[in-house]
């Protein structure tokens, strides 16, 4: 069975969409200058941990090896390491074959997560 799309419509992956929702949540937090904020004692540094988990076991679903996630530092390493996650988890889409059934599931609970750190930042 082959499906046509409209012309002029475009479809993304989970795995576009989630590398998408990392690169918002990395400008958003990159233009705070309270990086305070997000050490990890704190709801927005540990969302952001928890998306950089996320990042990292859809990369390891893709196929790339994960590494190893932090659990605890001051903010600006918090954010080195979503960095880090958001990075492994483009290269590892770049050398994919195909995107795995798991990265939909991630995409969602990112989701959520995103929406917790705009909610904490208000």
């Amino acid at each position: 069975m082959t499906t046509m799309l409209e012309s002029g419509t475009t479809r993304t992956s989970a795995t576009d969409d989630l590398r998408l929702l990392l690169d918002d949540v990395l400008l958003s937090v990159g233009a705070d200058d309270d990086a305070d904020r997000y050490s990890s004692r704190t709801p927005a540094g540990r969302t952001l941990l928890a998306l950089a988990t996320l990042a990292r076991r859809a990369a390891g679903a893709l196929g790339a090896d994960p590494g190893v996630e932090l659990n605890g530092a001051a903010g600006v390493v918090v954010q080195r390491e979503l960095a880090a996650a958001a990075r492994l988890l483009h290269e590892a889409a770049e050398a994919a074959d195909g995107e795995s059934w798991e990265i939909a599931d991630l995409l969602v609970r990112a989701e959520r997560l995103q929406a917790q750190l705009g909610a904490a930042g208000r």
